[in-house]
């Protein structure tokens, strides 16, 4: 037999060894939930920048999957109303030599006032659903370099959607500056907005609304306007002015047309002016609207015509319509800067000049500058077209572009005669 290890008191020796358990960092189901959750949290980071790098691409990709749908407004049937007028002023003449008529005198009760102003109330709480109220946020610095925030309100009209973008046409003075722009609807949802087109010649912007912002249930309760006509308007025609014309959203007030023919004279253009005896708070704006519901004019203060001091005055629609298009499809409007007059046929024939545009302004620092157009010319041609309005001007400017270079022939009163002047101009947006 071997010889048995025993210990110095007798032991056997093995019975007195200790069992040492190995380190948990060496246990084999450790070790593979460790790797478990470390393969799990790289796969979550990998997963997040894949996800960051590509959701702009993804995002611009389903953008440009929206094809944008370009603004159309429809246009004036003035020939159809000036037949309709015709024809009814022809009936009336006829009735009136066949008819005999029996007036007596018809008194109103208040219950009468009040039902037509209760309809007058239902009118301008239709028209409120195609308008929204424009909060522009602003922030500034003062002396001691504190940051301190401003805000005022403007009215804007709903012109319509593209598809991806609602488009809001508002006052350009109103808005520029501003940092941000809260949009509150009819039903007093906000969203966020953004300046989009500005025009500074007759002071109107375009400001847009992503479509995804909007609510369904907002998008089922407001409505775009409906644009009636400026021409066929007379003085002393009922009108209500609503939007924001006593400086507070929703404010309503309503009175007359005092005048509808009279004109405003900006750059390369002129633009009915609509006068009314309404009166005109400080940072009034809105539209006017007619009975019948639809808007014949924006409400401004770019110019001034001989009207009642601090009373309501507003571009005809029908002048405008052309600028709301081309501020909502995001176009440029560009300008040459003269201020001129119509040379009609019969002034031409007694004045003996030449039909077009007499040019009796010309701005300063303008592309009309630039090019040699002078005061006293007559433009006759612009782009190889008859230019004999000031119409057929801004009809051909509107085709243009920012930066475009276009030939007017101008005719120059030289000794006693006119002789042509072929003037090359570049086209530019008015900054």
């Amino acid at each position: 037999m071997g010889e048995d290890k025993r210990d110095e008191n007798g032991n056997f020796s093995f019975m007195n060894e200790k069992v040492k358990h190995k380190p948990i960092y060496q246990n084999p189901l450790f070790r593979r939930a460790v790797t478990a959750v470390v393969c799990g949290v790289l796969f979550a980071a990998a997963a997040l920048l894949v996800w960051a790098l590509l959701l702009p691409a993804v995002q611009g990709e389903t953008e440009s999957e929206v094809e944008l749908q370009p603004i159309e407004l429809a246009e004036d049937d003035s020939t159809a109303e000036d037949t309709q007028t015709t024809e009814s002023e022809e009936e009336e003449s006829e009735e009136s030599e066949s008819t005999v008529y029996i007036t007596e005198t018809i008194s109103l009760e208040l219950e009468d006032y009040e039902k037509l102003y209760q309809q007058l109330s239902v009118l301008a709480s239709s028209a409120q659903k195609s308008l929204v109220n424009i909060s522009v946020v602003s922030e500034n610095t003062d002396w001691f370099e504190e940051t301190f925030t401003t805000q005022n309100s403007v009215s804007g009209m709903l012109v319509g959607d593209n598809g991806l973008e609602m488009l809001i046409l508002t006052g350009y003075d109103a808005v520029n500056g501003g940092d941000e722009y809260v949009i509150t609807f009819y039903d007093y949802t906000t969203a966020s907005g953004t300046l989009k087109k500005y025009d500074l010649n007759t002071g109107l912007a375009a400001i847009s609304v992503n479509l995804s912002d909007v609510s369904d249930s907002t998008r089922e309760i407001i409505t775009y306007a409906e644009l009636g006509s400026s021409k066929s308007l007379r003085s002393g025609q009922p009108v209500l002015a609503v939007g924001n014309p006593l400086g507070s959203y929703g404010s309503m007030l309503s009175g007359s047309l005092t005048s509808v023919t009279q004109t405003a004279s900006l750059y390369d253009g002129s633009y009915n002016i609509l006068t009314t005896d309404i009166a005109m708070a400080d940072g009034g704006s809105g539209v006017l609207i007619s009975w019948s519901g639809q808007v014949v004019g924006l409400i401004q203060s770019q110019c001034e015509v001989n009207a009642q001091e601090d009373t309501i005055q507003a571009y005809g629609i029908s002048d405008m319509k052309d600028i709301i298009e081309h501020l909502s499809n995001s176009q440029d409007i560009v300008y040459m800067g003269i201020i001129g007059a119509d040379v009609t046929t019969s002034v031409s024939e007694s004045e003996n000049i030449p039909v077009g545009v007499y040019v009796s302004e010309v701005g300063m620092d303008s592309p009309a500058l630039r090019a040699g157009i002078q005061p006293g010319d007559i433009i006759v041609s612009m782009s190889g077209q008859t230019v004999t309005n000031l119409s057929d001007m801004k009809s051909i400017l509107l085709k243009c572009s920012n930066d475009q270079t276009i030939q007017v022939v101008c005719k120059r009163l030289e000794k006693t005669e006119y002789q042509d002047l072929e003037l090359t101009v570049d086209l530019k947006t008015l900054q």
